[in-house]
This record gives C-alpha cells, structure tokens and sequence, in this order.
C-alpha cells in the first residue's frame, strides 16, 4: 500500500489536497474519477516535496526526448538509457536528466517522474509516456515523439520566420500613430487655427476622436487578452468552468476545428499504439483518455466505454454521443465490418496528420496578409482623418 498526494476540484469548484492510501496510482485515478473530481495532480507522497517549478524549453524537451530515443533503440532499458543519457547529455538537459534518474531510482516511474514538470510536459507527451509504459515499448513512444517535437518546432521556427517582417511593419505602424496623435498632429491645430480657424475646429475634434477610439480599441484589445488569460487560469482551479469552457472552445469557428484535429490525431494515435501492443479495446479506451486534454471528449469517450463494456460497437457507441467527428465514427464502422479497428485507427491518424499540416500551412498563408491589411486600414484611416482634410484646406486657401 503506498499514499498519495491529491490534489483535486471538487463539484462546487474548490480545489483541495489530501492523502490517499492505494495499492498504486491507477487505483486513486479511478476512486477519483468515480467520486467525480476534477484531477489536478496524483504524485506519490515522497516527492511530494521535491517538485520542480522551472519552465522547460521546447528545444531542451527535444533534447531530453531524441537523447532518450536513440539509447533506447538500441535497447537499453530506461535505467540504463537515463543514467547515460546524463553523462552523454549537454548542459542544459543535465538538471532535468538528473532528477529523472533520482526519482526512477527510487522507484517511481517514467510517467511520475515528468509529471513533476508540468510546465514542460504537455498532456500529450505525459500520456504518450504512460501508454509506453503500460505497453513496454517505450522506445517506439520516444521515436515517434521526437519525430512529433522535430516537426513542431520546425513549424514553429517556419511560422515566426514568416511573421517577424508583417509584425515589425505592424509595431512601426502603431508606434507611428501613437506619436502622430499624441505628439505631430495636435501641434498642427495652432498652425491651421491662424490660417482658418473653423478648419481648426474641425481638425482639432477629428483628433480628439482619433485618440478616444485608438484608446477604446487598445482598451479591447487588452480586455480580449486578460479574459483569454483568466478563463485560462481558471480552467486550471475550476472544474465545472473547465468543463464549460472547454465546451465552448468546441463551438468555436477555427479554434473548435483545430480542437477536432487534434483531439483525432491524438486519439487515434494512442488507440493505434495500445491495440497494436495487446490491449482490449475496453482498456484502450480508458488509457487513451491521458492524452485528450479537451473535458468535453474526455468525459465523451468514458462513457462511450462504458457503453463499449456494456455491447455497443464503438461506432454506434461513438455516434450516440453527438460530439465526435464523422469521420472518425465512419472509419469506425468500416474497421467494425472488416474486423481491423488497428488499421482505421492508422487511417484516421494518418488524416488527420495530414489536415493538421493542412490547417497550420492555411493559418501561417493567411497571417501575413492579414497584418498587412491591418496596417493598410490603419494607414487609410489616418489619412482619410487628418491628410485629407488638411490638403483640402490648403486647396481653398490658395
């Protein structure tokens, strides 16, 4: 029997910690669930203590995940592949290898020794982890997972390649205007007064209402920002406006597409890797929910299990739902009839793969453009306030 720590929300949207004794973690998790709390965090007590706080970079989670792949390809055990790993690893990766090795040398596994780095360990690759772990092919999760880092840093570098130019225009833009309304264009008021001043009346009050609506527009955007920040935050401490709130983000035009692909690739990527490895498709389904970070599908796909333990195929299970794609539940169906559920899960990843690349490639295309035209209205917009009507001044004068 061994205790843990919990740290959990319960149904009024309070976050509380206690003990738990149980014969391990899977234990607590399902008492836990069953007793319907939002679950932070599980450690076992005796690192309760120890837990890091510093942010890891993408680029040293990279390192950390292609060290790790290459030494156990070459079949190393995870002992063994993180003790060497240390003495082999740069700099930068030293610290994080070495409280790994502490924790699995105390006997804590692979998935608990990295939960202790929330803040650079996405669920995705925590439930990645986990799966190998159940499975025994922890080598095949750390190559695919490097192969997934690789990808997405390069599409990152890609994406703020790409923006730095149209954002620098954009930053010029609006600093120019600030200073144009705070500092050029309210000086003029004098100069245009004495040559005309009804003129001046009417450029002084274009100025006045240039700078409230730059303020009521800045005021917005920083609205925009701080409620993104704290629904965020709460999503963390609140059950119930997590569950909200990622219900939401599903409703969304672009954000709840992008939720869709991602829920699919990884879903269907951890449903291909369990099967392939021996498990049921009752146990499947119960561990591929570790890397669904989205309540709305997570709690979907429990009881689409429970629905799969009780005799419903996993297509009609999937359908009664309401919340899954189409498509997923067709390949479903497809791999039902031909007796295949592996290979329609390959088929689903492979998809959605494809229209993740699809919809990133789509957003970097359309970024550009986009800040350009930002930067074009604004320019109108100040010209059509202030350049114009001085131009037509000058023109009645002469």
């Amino acid at each position: 029997m061994s205790t843990f720590i919990c740290s959990v929300v319960d149904a009024k949207g309070n976050r509380t910690s206690f003990r738990r004794d149980a014969a391990h973690e899977a234990a607590v998790l399902r008492d836990l669930n069953q007793e319907g709390y939002f679950i932070i965090s599980v450690q076992p007590a005796s690192a309760a203590g120890v837990l890091p706080t510093r942010k890891l970079k993408a680029s040293l989670v990279l390192e950390f995940t292609q060290v790790l792949a290459t030494l156990m390809a070459n079949g190393l055990r995870v002992k063994e592949a993180i003790s060497i790993a240390r003495r082999v690893g740069g700099k930068t990766v030293t610290p994080l290898l070495e409280h790994v090795e502490q924790r699995v040398e105390k006997g804590d596994s692979l998935f608990d020794s990295l939960s202790a780095w929330k803040s650079g360990f996405s669920p995705l690759y925590l439930g990645l982890v986990r799966i190998g772990e159940k499975t025994g092919d922890l080598a095949t999760i750390f190559q695919r997972l490097g192969d997934y880092l690789r990808g997405r840093q390069a599409l990152r570098s890609k994406t703020i390649n790409s923006l730095v130019y149209p954002a620098f225009v954009l930053a010029v833009a609006v600093i120019g205007i600030v200073l144009l309304a705070t500092l050029v264009l309210p000086g003029l008021t004098g100069m245009i007064g004495s040559l005309n001043p009804q003129a001046a009346a009417i450029y002084k009050r274009n100025v006045l209402n240039f700078q409230v609506g730059a303020g009521v527009f800045i005021a917005i955007i920083a609205m925009v920002v701080g409620t993104i920040l704290v629904s965020f935050n709460l999503r963390s401490h609140n059950g119930d406006w997590a569950r909200q709130f990622d219900a939401f983000l599903l409703k969304l035009p672009v954000v709840g597409l992008f939720s869709q692909v991602s829920f699919g690739l990884n879903f269907s990527f951890a449903m291909e890797t369990l099967l392939t490895s021996g498990y049921s498709l009752e146990n499947a389904l119960e561990e591929s929910s570790w890397v669904v970070s989205n309540l709305t599908y997570r709690n979907g796909m429990a009881r689409v299990k429970d629905r799969v333990v009780k005799g419903v195929l996993l297509s009609e299970a999937l359908r009664q739902e309401g919340i899954f794609p189409q498509l997923l539940i067709g390949w479903m169906a497809v791999g039902e009839g031909a007796h295949d559920l592996v290979k329609s899960f390959a088929q689903v990843r492979a998809y959605y793969q494809q229209e993740s690349e699809k919809l990133t490639g789509r957003f970097m295309n359309l970024a550009e453009p986009a800040l350009i035209v930002t930067v074009g209205i604004i320019m109108i917009t100040l010209i059509l306030t202030f350049v114009t009507p001085i131009f037509t001044m000058l023109g009645n004068l002469l």
